[in-house]
């Protein structure tokens, strides 16, 4: 199967997460959208971030991407995550990206 690289806008409360990057055994954003993403996909997603935020600090266009051979369509990954989500995390859209992009590498601005 090809792989696609999609990207993310994400809105979120950061009141109760440890912060951006996962970590054992606490609640983190990125452990969140990582585990419904493998829900969905039925496999183990890395999502890349473009920059990590600190426990308690919220965003409200957070870009991240990441890469799958999954078939789900954009829409149904931005359905299908903000249905499985709690009310503290949104996303805001999704899109396909060329497979070279990196949220991180391609930020603009912070």
């Amino acid at each position: 199967m090809n792989q696609r690289n999609i990207r993310l806008l994400i809105a979120y409360d950061g009141t109760g997460y440890s912060g951006w990057q996962r970590q054992n055994d606490t609640a983190t954003i990125q452990g969140s959208l990582e585990d419904r993403l493998a829900t969905m996909t039925g496999a183990a997603v890395t999502l890349h971030g473009a920059g990590r935020t600190d426990a308690g600090v919220h965003a409200l266009g957070m870009v991240a991407n990441f890469n799958t051979s999954s078939t789900i369509a954009a829409k149904g990954f931005l359905r299908g995550l903000n249905s499985m989500l709690p009310p503290d995390i949104r996303i805001l859209a999704v899109n396909d990206v060329k497979t070279t992009f990196h949220s991180r590498f391609d930020a603009t601005g912070k």
